[in-house]
């Protein structure tokens, strides 16, 4: 093999304070021609050391060691700058673990008993994404640097307060009309963390994921979002849901929050998919939104729930012009007509899709946007002129700073009780 091949080895530095356990994930790896096991810690304080000195590529640390604990250890690996990925290992299967280890710089977590299989494709696929600056950053001499100029983008946020209405399906091909429409910078967070389905319209392998973005997430910035969002064809760069539906535990809504606030100083546009919830994470990010784009169908049920819906948003003060609603299916046999439900939720429909079952269906399947394979199809069409009246709109001044203190103020109740109140008392009646 030559030096160039050897060179191309990942380097693995296992600590584990089992020495059986390091005999046995070494012979799981001695077969793989690209990893090579560069040395054994049997506590967390040899670990760092180890790292330090001799820079390996994935560091194996089980979440239990002694001197200093995984999680300790973690930190101070990231914080060496060796530039170590971590891949944290345990026999705890707990989603505080896994939030500890992911803030603390790990970059997967691998619950014992594992496969070597499970094993050896962790450890490629933290290499492969791994933000190693030796391999992946250009070194630029202070004259070279040119500061990136911050945006001031607007938040589009997707929701349907009934599922089985198509949020994803506008919400996906909203993104790609916009970019196409502006041909500004257009961002796509899937914000239907357990169960998000963004990159399977996208036809998108979720290699990272909005996860990947804890380690940084108190310093964030164009460089990691280059880093770690996706880039589809279409330009449109996308921010996926966590890979496990038990992984969404680690964003809370205070992450998800201010990844949504450092984006806007990247794009122009973001395009938020949600989930029909009134949960803290979805209520904060209707706070921070500009516009609200509130998808339903003709069905009653569908209606009901947009109507209880806009009796939220005014109690939560809200401006009218902030939401949007979008009548999906809106010539489908047997639905309520659209005069009819404007009457009926004394609120206007901005845009009605029409349907096209197989067209959608096919488009789904395949994994390409419609507003992309059948731009001039009706359906197509009715995405295509919701992205130029959304990107043509200048930002309100008012739409993204409604928050919830304000309509706590006017109701004289602390903001905490006041929302769960709120959406309590609209969801019963």
């Amino acid at each position: 093999m030559s030096a160039n091949q050897q060179s191309k080895k990942v380097r693995v530095l296992i600590a584990d304070d089992m020495a059986d356990t390091r005999e046995n994930l070494t012979k799981l790896l001695y077969f793989e021609k690209d990893i090579e096991v560069v040395g054994g810690a049997s506590d967390g304080q040899q670990a760092i050391d180890m790292a330090k000195k001799a820079s390996p590529d994935i560091v194996l640390l089980d979440l239990n060691m002694p001197v200093v604990d995984g999680i300790t250890a973690a930190a101070a690996i990231r914080e060496s700058g060796c530039g170590s990925a971590v891949i944290m290992m345990s026999v705890q299967d707990d989603v505080q673990y896994f939030r500890q280890a992911m803030l603390a710089g790990a970059r997967e977590f691998l619950t014992k008993p594992f496969t070597g299989q499970d094993l050896i494709g962790a450890i490629r696929r933290v290499y492969e994404h791994s933000e190693r600056p030796s391999a992946n950053r250009v070194a630029v001499t202070p004259a070279q640097t040119v500061s990136t100029p911050i945006k001031n983008g607007r938040i589009v946020t997707v929701f349907g307060p009934k599922g089985g209405v198509g949020r994803t399906t506008i919400a996906v091909n909203l993104a790609v009309a916009m970019r196409s429409a502006s041909g500004k910078e257009v961002a796509l967070v899937d914000g239907n963390l357990q169960f998000g389905d963004a990159g399977v319209l996208l036809s998108l392998q979720p290699h990272k994921t909005i996860v990947d973005l804890l380690p940084h997430v108190s310093a964030l910035d164009q460089e990691i979002f280059d880093d770690l969002l996706l880039r589809h064809d279409s330009g449109v760069r996308v921010l996926l849901a966590p890979a496990r539906p038990e992984m969404a535990e680690l964003i809370t809504p205070e992450i998800f929050n201010r990844i949504l606030t450092k984006l806007r100083e990247s794009f122009d546009y973001i395009v938020v998919d949600t989930f029909p919830s009134f949960q803290d994470t979805m209520l904060g990010t209707l706070d921070v939104s500009d516009q609200v784009l509130v998808v339903f169908t003709g069905e009653m049920t569908a209606i009901k729930n947009v109507r209880n819906f806009v009796d939220v948003t005014r109690a939560l003060g809200y401006p009218r012009e902030k939401l949007m609603l979008v009548l999906n299916r809106a010539d489908s046999a047997g639905g309520i007509k659209a005069s009819d439900i404007e009457k009926s939720l004394g609120h206007p429909i901005s845009e009605q899709i029409p349907s096209d079952y197989r067209l959608v269906a096919s488009s789904l399947n395949a994994g390409v946007p419609f507003v992309s394979a059948h731009p001039k199809s009706k359906v197509a069409q009715g995405l295509i002129d919701l992205a130029r009246r959304i990107a043509e709109v200048a930002p309100s001044e008012v739409s993204g700073s409604s928050k919830a203190g304000r309509a706590a103020q006017m109701f004289k109740i602390p903001v905490p009780f006041r929302r769960r109140e709120v959406t309590r008392q609209v969801s019963s009646s």
